[in-house]
């Protein structure tokens, strides 16, 4: 499977990671892309909330039966 990268680099030295990099699989959805975009933003510490008043939710994909069972 070819990969891309998805990277964030500081222009400025400081204590903060230089670098973020992430690996991701060259035949991502859009909404795999975005759950990726948000997880980088995270990552560069904006907040939870912020990420998702801009990004907004995500999609919940899971199988109805087995997410019932967790929330039961």
């Amino acid at each position: 499977m070819a990969l891309d990268k998805l990277t964030y680099q500081r222009t400025l030295l400081s204590k903060e990671p230089q670098v973020i990099e992430f690996k991701v699989a060259n035949d991502l959805t859009i909404e795999e892309y975005k759950r990726t975009c948000k997880r980088m933003a995270l990552a560069l510490g904006y907040s939870s909330k912020s990420v998702e008043e801009q990004f907004g939710k995500d999609i919940e994909t899971g199988d109805p039966n087995q997410l019932k069972l967790l929330f039961d």
